[in-house]
């Protein structure tokens, strides 16, 4: 719900108690992607505490249009997702308002 002016009312998020420097990720999508393919990194936040996971990639020809991200447990997650140009991609990983280690990461395409 939102007022004049754009502001929230009636939504009060949560404050989170959270450190992203905590944050590991591993995988061949946090450095190289194929057109047309599924690409895949996961993200393990299971020692830095509680938030929420926001993951966005821009491109030669604006955002990625396919994305994926599956919660597996205890702050695991899952992320695939597909690019359709070559060229450089800015992925964004953040856990909260913090981006984790690596973050922007330069992806090959």
């Amino acid at each position: 719900k939102l007022a004049k002016g754009g502001k929230n009312v009636g939504v009060h998020m949560p404050t989170f108690k959270s450190d992203a420097s905590k944050i590991t990720s591993k995988g061949m999508g946090l450095k190289k992607a194929y057109m047309g393919k599924q690409n895949n990194f996961t993200v393990n936040a299971t020692d830095a505490g509680n938030n929420m996971l926001f993951v966005g990639m821009y491109g030669p020809k604006g955002p990625c249009e396919e994305f994926n991200v599956k919660h597996t447990g205890r702050n695991n997650f899952n992320v695939n997702y597909m690019v359709r140009d070559r060229g450089q991609y800015i992925l964004i990983v953040k856990w909260g308002e913090e981006h984790i280690p690596g973050s922007p990461f330069q992806i090959d395409v």
